[in-house]
């Protein structure tokens, strides 16, 4: 979770590929040498990286294809920027703010009391269910975020016992890779942020809608790729903290999980077969 923003920045994509890999992968031990050496790094040319990482000019460009950089200089860049705004990134809140240390407590239960008003407000079951609807007739869903979470898997599994195709891609590479799979039978639910440090997911929106695939955006801001989707949750809503955008999420994406469950596989026995 993220005060400025939730997701793919150039940190959050070293540790999504920090994680894929296997534990005696050489790009690993790379990754881990610059997550714990951030300052230096973030100074650092090829040259210097290459020492600091006790690996190669060879092997960091190899890591930075995998992470879909095209150059040095573009890495370089975001982990610069990264860094000197690192305050403002994994947190709830900018607890600078708070004039002691039980305000942050309450500060977090304001948060959870307003996502809870925005419920009802942002969550029809109508809406719900008609996209559920849509969904059982897709050939596959696919979730382009920045983290596998446990909602995620929830409705992964759901999906599966219904017999639709579902997958997860969090670097850009990946997500580049199953755009290209996508057809206008394919339903993508995506995360963004978008600021300097960023990569432009351009391409990929632009991808995604050759397809014709529908595209819901989880994002509650204005999202500068809004004219390539079909749906943006929450869109209009005044969700401010990184807490209540997560947490309404979440259960956006449970409680649709739960209502697909209850109309394709509640009520009738599991087959794995989409003609059940």
């Amino acid at each position: 979770m993220f005060y400025k923003s939730k997701a793919m920045n150039v940190l959050q994509n070293l540790i999504g590929l920090y994680d894929h890999l296997m534990p005696d992968s050489t790009y690993r031990s790379v990754i881990k040498n610059i997550l714990t050496h951030l300052p230096e790094a973030a100074e650092s040319n090829i040259y210097e990286l290459a020492d600091l990482t006790d690996s190669s000019r060879t092997t960091i460009r190899r890591m930075l294809s995998m992470l879909g950089y095209e150059n040095y200089q573009d890495f370089h860049f975001e982990l610069r920027q990264a860094v000197h705004h690192y305050s403002y990134y994994n947190r709830l809140m900018d607890t600078s703010r708070l004039k002691d240390n039980g305000a942050f407590i309450q500060k977090v239960s304001e948060q959870l009391e307003n996502a809870h008003r925005l419920m009802p407000e942002t969550f029809q079951e109508n809406t719900l269910t008609a996209l559920a609807r849509r969904i059982r007739k897709a050939d596959k869903v696919c979730f382009f975020f920045p983290y596998h979470t446990a909602a995620i898997n929830s409705f992964q599994q759901n999906l599966a016992m219904t017999g639709i195709e579902t997958s997860v891609a969090e670097l850009p590479p990946e997500i580049m890779f199953y755009a290209g799979t996508l057809t206008s039978r394919s339903v993508v639910f995506s995360q963004t942020i978008e600021h300097a440090e960023t990569m432009d997911m351009t391409p990929v929106f632009r991808k995604i809608r050759q397809s014709g695939a529908y595209v819901i955006l989880l994002n509650s801001k204005e999202s500068q790729y809004a004219e390539f989707v079909d749906q943006q949750l929450f869109h209009g809503a005044d969700i401010p903290s990184a807490l209540e955008s997560v947490l309404l999420s979440e259960t956006f994406i449970l409680t649709l999980s739960e209502i697909y469950r209850r109309l394709y596989l509640d009520t009738k026995p599991a087959s794995g077969t989409k003609n059940s």
